[in-house]
């Protein structure tokens, strides 16, 4: 017999400390005596991003060649304005597209163009517009990446844009539209 009480009392004794410690330990999942616990939460709401056209992007007047395709590329800085390449003739000049960012003082955003887009003359004749580029105020800076509102909670940037003329391209107003896309970062 005395080796049945010895086995009982070695399972007494390893039963006791889980019963213990199901009582003393909240995280412990093996009873329904489990504290109520209190956390706190919140979120800050900041201003939306907007976007303002400021100018539009014009290539300007052209004269294309017969026989030859060609370019015209406006510079989104502010002391350029369009350039031809030397297939065309280049009348009058345009210019860089203007926009005004607003929202959340300080904080950083991206801008997104739409790669490229086509503009048209009413006779369904049209000319391929892509390699947008951009700076920011001032022109310190490529817009690709990330850009940071002032303090003011205002920035503004310029754009630029390559037009490719097609050889003897029907006379016309060529006309079109892009959209750019701001988002926090």
């Amino acid at each position: 017999m005395r080796p049945l009480i010895l086995v009982g009392v070695a399972l007494t004794a390893t039963l006791f400390p889980l019963a213990a410690m199901a009582q003393s330990d909240p995280d412990y999942a093996g009873g329904s005596a489990d504290p109520e616990f209190e956390g706190n939460t919140g979120a800050i709401v900041i201003n939306g991003l907007s976007i303002a056209k400021r100018q539009d992007l014009d290539f300007g007047v052209i004269a294309p060649s017969l026989t030859l395709a060609g370019t015209v590329k406006v510079h989104r800085g502010q002391n350029f304005q369009s350039i031809c390449s030397s297939e065309l003739t280049c009348l009058e000049p345009g210019n860089r597209a203007r926009f005004k960012v607003i929202g959340e003082p300080n904080r950083y955003y991206t801008i997104a163009d739409p790669g490229q887009v086509w503009i048209q003359n009413g006779s369904n004749n049209n000319m391929l517009v892509d390699t947008f580029f951009g700076a920011g105020s001032g022109n310190e800076t490529e817009w690709r990446g990330w850009q940071k509102l002032r303090s003011s909670g205002i920035a503004r940037f310029n754009l630029g844009a390559i037009l490719h003329v097609n050889p003897n391209q029907q006379p016309g107003t060529y006309t079109g539209t892009f959209t750019l896309t701001v988002e926090y970062q």
